[in-house]
This record gives C-alpha cells, structure tokens and sequence, in this order.
C-alpha cells in the first residue's frame, strides 16, 4: 500500500513538471491529464491577459480601459500575435465602399490569439466586400460593448449590428453600472496589479504546490464528474440581463442586430433562443456552431481556423433575412 502511494505520489509530481514543462516550451496536448494540469497552471500564473499588456489597453473614464491606438504585441504558449486598434476598432484591412457592419462583443469577437487578418472581422469583410468595424474588446460585457459602439462615431456608417455574447458577461450586465472617475481608476490599477502578481507567482513555492495538490486530486474529481455529469450551461439566466442591455440603446432599433455566443473551449448553451426575438423585433439570435475543435487546447479562445468558420457562418446569416423567432428561453 505504501509502495503504490509512493508510485502514485511520484507519478504525479512526473505529470506536473511535464506539463509545465511542455507549456513553457508551447506545446499542448489533448492528453486527458496533461491537457488538465496545463490549462489549471496556465490560468493559475502563466496566462498573459491583454489589458495588461504594454502598450494594448489604456485607461477610460466611463469603460475603465479600452484599446490604445497603435500595434501591440500579445503572446502566449500557444500563439504570437500583432494586433492593431484604429478610432474605428481592431484593424480589418483596407475599408470598402459602402454601407458597413459593427462587431461588438469580447476578447473571443476583438480576436485574442489571432493576427489582425485572422479575425472573423477582418475575414466578413473579406467574405462580403462591406466594411466592418470591430470594435469588439477583451472582457467587456454587453453593456460597454453597447456603450463603446454608441462613441465609435461608427453608427451612421452601419446597418448592421453583431453581437457576440459570452457565458461571463452575465455579472457585469446584471450589476454594470456608471462609475466616478476615481473608481474606474481603480479598476483600471487593479488589472494591472493583479497580473504583475500572476507573473511574480508563477514558478514560486505555493505556485507550485497549487499545481501539484491539483495534479493529485484531478482522478477524483474526473471520476464524479463521469458520475455525476458536468454542469451544463442554461442560457435562461442569462436572457433577461441581455435583452435589457440591448434595449437601453434607442439607437440600435434601425439597426438588424445579429447575436451569436462564443463561449469557452466552445462550450454549448442549453436553451439558447433561434430566431428573432420576440421583444425586441430588430434582434435576431443565431447559433454560430463554434466547438471545442475550433479553439485553442489550453487558451479556450478561437483559432484562426475557428474564426474563418465563424465568419462563414455569419456571411451566410447576412446574406438572408431574418429567421423566425422560437421565443425567450422558457417558452
């Protein structure tokens, strides 16, 4: 019995340096307990985030930071990208003639891991010969997505609104709210203090013990999960908070508003509503079809494969009308 702890308790110190050390090195697996331990330790200290990064993201009094005019380098294990934010949104190439689309959304619609000219963005535009705006940006919820669209200055030059929804924007569309200067300040310092600390723990002592006491116990929690099943995601709760942030925006009634998901590692919603709503008229909620497969192993984020899908999908959603609506989740 001592012998097999001794065997398990070294097989499993075997499988965290591994990982980290494959990490470190930019290779990911899809190895069911490699794949495990390095998405824990890249999210627990190794993980990049974009608005911390020098020369991405600047301070915003009412929208706490937004993208700094210019080219910014993003790296992380499993991609190196360039990334340039004009007045008008994350770059997508020289702008057609013509009536154009807005993109609002989060890192997945702004194209976190992905070249300029690998956005779903960048490849609509290809795809449609219309301008697009991307003025999408990491970790906004709906709420500053709408907010930054209203200030673009880009409004009267679209007719068309895409919305890309994720499962973390419930929080701040439920509780977002305008702040003071001095508490988007805060927030602002906060970002950046939190991911110096990141950066400073990875590597350290109770960095990794974190890793390995998770390495250890990563059988037992598989095992009730095949027990017990994965919690799956309900967009039901989600539904109101959405509906209400799009709804404050007068502007947006002249508008066809397009809305997609993309959550991460493609995770699916449950009672996710098809069709236009019934609220809201001018608002048409599609299933874009992203997957696990079209995301990075480790990130969760879209690849460039999965962003030219997305913009195959979109193309052929703006190509028809509008599709009947089957109600909020519910009914």
């Amino acid at each position: 019995m001592l012998l097999a702890v001794c065997l398990y308790l070294s097989f499993a110190a075997a499988v965290l340096f591994v990982s980290m050390l494959l990490l470190q090195r930019g290779v990911t697996t899809s190895l069911p307990w490699v794949w495990d331990v390095q998405r824990h330790v890249y999210f627990a200290g190794a993980r990049n985030i974009w608005p911390a990064q020098p020369g991405c993201a600047e301070f915003d009094e009412q929208l706490v930071y937004r993208p700094r005019l210019g080219t910014c380098r993003f790296d992380n294990p499993e991609f190196s990208t360039v990334q340039t934010f004009t007045a008008e949104g994350r770059n997508t190439g020289p702008k057609p003639p013509g009536v154009g689309i807005a993109v609002v959304g989060d890192s997945q619609g702004m194209g976190w891991g992905v070249n300029d000219e690998e956005t779903f963005s960048a490849e609509l535009q290809r795809l449609s010969g219309r301008p697009v705006y991307n003025l999408a940006v990491s970790s906004y919820g709906t709420a500053r997505e709408l907010a930054r669209l209203e200030r673009s200055g880009v409004l009267d030059r679209v007719d068309t609104v895409l919305i890309q929804y994720c499962e973390n924007d419930l929080e701040e569309n439920l509780s977002f709210k305008p702040m003071s200067v001095d508490e988007s300040r805060r927030k602002f310092q906060l970002i950046g203090q939190a991911a110096s600390g990141r950066k400073t723990a990875f590597g350290s002592l109770p960095y990794l013990a974190d890793g390995y006491a998770f390495t250890l116990r990563l059988p037992l929690t598989k095992l009730k999960e095949r027990a017990f099943g994965k919690e799956s995601l309900d967009f039901a709760a989600h539904y109101a908070p959405f509906i209400a942030a799009i709804g404050r925006h007068d502007a947006l009634k002249q508008k066809r508003v397009v809305a997609f998901y993309v959550n991460s590692y493609g995770a699916p919603f449950s009672g996710y509503p098809v069709g236009t709503d019934p609220t809201l008229p001018h608002v048409e909620f599609i299933e874009l079809g992203a997957g696990r497969a079209d995301c990075y192993p480790v990130d969760g984020h879209l690849t460039p494969e999965g962003h030219r899908k997305a913009a195959r999908r979109l193309f052929d959603v703006l190509s028809t009308g509008p599709n009947p609506g089957t109600g909020p989740p519910g009914h």
